[in-house]
């Protein structure tokens, strides 16, 4: 979950969790009932729903003897083929699989990557090409697949080799509809405004358009000590104090799991 930094009125009483008003546009859209929101034609959605596996609850069985994961046997996600990895590899998806070094030239890049303070990704594709099988695992042991790696894979499916439409005929793939164009006029031209600035300091998430996560403080220092006992970085991670405080004065809040930054 993103985190951010306000400078914030000592009064300023917006509830926790709250999006801030002055970020929700007050011109609505009607939801599109044909594609359910979703964007998706019917064939696409039903890719969709294939894909996450949502009709296929007693598929599901636990990945390990800590009972803490579990993973659908039969949903898609979990049974890729070459043509769905070949997607995500056009698509540069994969950089648990084509970004790491695998020779001594690329770990050399990787390490005078890191020695100036970088990360440790390749800055460019290591040419190994997994098979359906590493990925299929790869994606039940960690992270795995997220929803932009879900829309790739349906998108060339639906369109290279079915040959059917992606987006929903009625909204066009949006989702939604217009009364008009005047109100698609109205809602583009509108603009956010910002909580009042203020002397106090206050923890913010940016993961939704925005809401309080903390009281207000008189100090940077203050609010960090509550961040430590209070908040996280990402997910269930917490940290210390004087981490809270230099990643809120870089505006840079994170998380990281080995090559992989949380924010």
């Amino acid at each position: 979950m993103g985190r951010t930094l306000k400078r914030v009125p000592m009064n300023f009483t917006w509830p926790k969790g709250k999006v801030w008003k002055g970020y929700l546009n007050p011109i609505r859209p009607f939801p599109c009932v044909v594609c359910k929101e979703s964007g998706y034609s019917p064939e696409a959605r039903a890719l969709s729903d294939r894909w996450y596996g949502w009709d296929m609850e007693a598929d599901y069985v636990w990945c390990d003897e800590t009972r803490r994961r579990r993973w659908n046997r039969n949903a898609w996600h979990n049974n890729l083929d070459k043509d769905d990895v070949q997607a995500l590899l056009e698509a540069d998806r994969l950089w648990d699989f084509t970004r790491v070094p695998i020779n001594d030239e690329q770990r050399q890049v990787v390490k005078d990557k890191i020695a100036q303070g970088e990360n440790s990704w390749l800055p460019f594709d290591n040419g190994y090409i997994p098979t359906p099988e590493q990925v299929n695992e790869w994606n039940k042991q960690g992270l795995g697949h997220d929803s932009i790696n879900a829309h790739i894979v349906i998108k060339a499916k639906i369109e290279k080799q079915l040959g059917l439409r992606l987006e929903c005929a009625v909204c066009n793939g949006e989702g939604h509809l217009w009364t008009s164009p005047e109100q698609k006029e109205t809602y583009d031209a509108w603009e956010p405004q910002e909580p009042p600035i203020g002397e106090g300091y206050q923890l913010w998430e940016t993961t939704t358009e925005g809401s309080p996560q903390s009281p207000v403080f008189t100090t940077l220092d203050a609010l960090c000590k509550w961040c430590a006992r209070n908040a996280t970085t990402f997910g269930s991670f917490t940290t210390s104090a004087k981490e809270w405080k230099q990643m809120l004065s870089e505006d840079f809040v994170s998380h990281q799991e080995g090559n992989i930054v949380f924010i």
